[in-house]
């Protein structure tokens, strides 16, 4: 496998503090670092064994014009760079720059993905960076345990295209495709990282049916934006907390995944510092019926929220 684990994320935003206060104010973030450089800034931050870089500068602006506030690098780390580089490349994929010797390689919707080595930790922090460290405050409490997956617009790319472009450049295994929605949106979830973490590539436009499919489940999570994913073990519980900090959420969904026996449960989070363009999402997996039992409270837990902020 080419694709061992995510590194970090880096998130491309207008106004870095803003966000970065978000994630740590209503999703339990902790800032450890900030680097400044001629052309960039950034804040370095951690939950649980996931880390996020916000960064915002003129080195952004191109970015953002196109994409608005969202996911711009996956960093990838790889059983053998040089190799994965080489499959990537032969793939589709174009070389955009290097982090310290490190290849920078396009990869689907404005998306870069640095190759780092496997055998780096993946506590360490990014490179190419002079971070300073920040002072620390006590480690943030709640129940999210761990970036789940990230989904990314693909824009006018061919998601065909694009998934070939993972599995055979990246080394990802494509699960399966689906459609959801009046007017469709195709979806193609990839996986095969240590830890479990998806790539969902989103594309809007009729589906063709190639690949593995799935039944349609009409879901607020599958709207053709980016997307972060947060595994939680108590969905209920982790919400009532990050309502209480400020989130706030969508109407929770639960549908059941293909062969009927696990079910997911999600909640999408709306934030006005990320704007419409990068959504964060709960999500706890398990029997249906048992997730069932916790949706009656998420939906009290929301509306009771929405109601009070009228």
């Amino acid at each position: 496998m080419a694709g061992h684990d995510i590194a970090y994320v880096e998130v491309y935003a207008k106004d870095k503090q803003r966000t970065a206060q978000y994630l740590v104010s209503a999703m339990g973030f902790a800032c450890l670092a900030d680097s400044v450089g001629s052309d960039r800034s950034s804040l370095l931050l951690r939950r649980a064994t996931t880390h996020l870089v916000v960064t915002s500068g003129p080195a952004t602006w191109k970015f953002l014009d196109a994409h608005g506030d969202g996911v711009a690098d996956i960093a990838l780390l790889c059983t053998d760079v040089d190799a994965t580089a080489e499959e990537a490349l032969r793939a589709g994929a174009r070389e955009v720059g290097s982090v310290r010797g490190n290849p920078i390689l396009t990869g689907a919707g404005g998306v870069t993905h640095t190759l780092l080595p496997a055998e780096r930790t993946p506590g360490d922090w990014p490179a190419g960076h002079r971070w300073a460290a920040l002072p620390q405050h006590p480690a943030p409490t709640g129940h999210v345990r761990r970036l789940g997956g990230v989904a990314i617009d693909i824009g006018a790319t061919d998601l065909e295209e694009a998934v070939r472009l993972y599995r055979d450049g990246f080394g990802l295994a494509h699960r399966r495709s689906r459609a959801s929605g009046p007017h469709p949106h195709r979806t193609a979830d990839l996986g095969g990282l240590q830890g479990g973490p998806t790539l969902t590539l989103l594309s809007a436009g009729p589906a063709t049916g190639f690949g593995p499919t799935a039944a349609p489940h009409p879901s607020p999570a599958d709207r053709a934006v980016q997307r972060l994913s947060f595994e939680v073990d108590d969905i209920a519980r982790t919400t009532r907390e990050l309502l209480d900090s400020g989130a706030e959420f969508d109407t929770p969904v639960l549908w059941e995944e293909p062969g009927g026996h696990r079910g997911r449960l999600s909640l999408v989070g709306r934030s006005p510092h990320l704007g419409a363009t990068l959504l964060l999402e709960l999500v706890q997996h398990g029997d249906p019926a048992d997730l069932g039992a916790g949706l009656r409270d998420l939906y009290q837990a929301v509306d009771r929220r929405r109601l009070a902020a009228r």
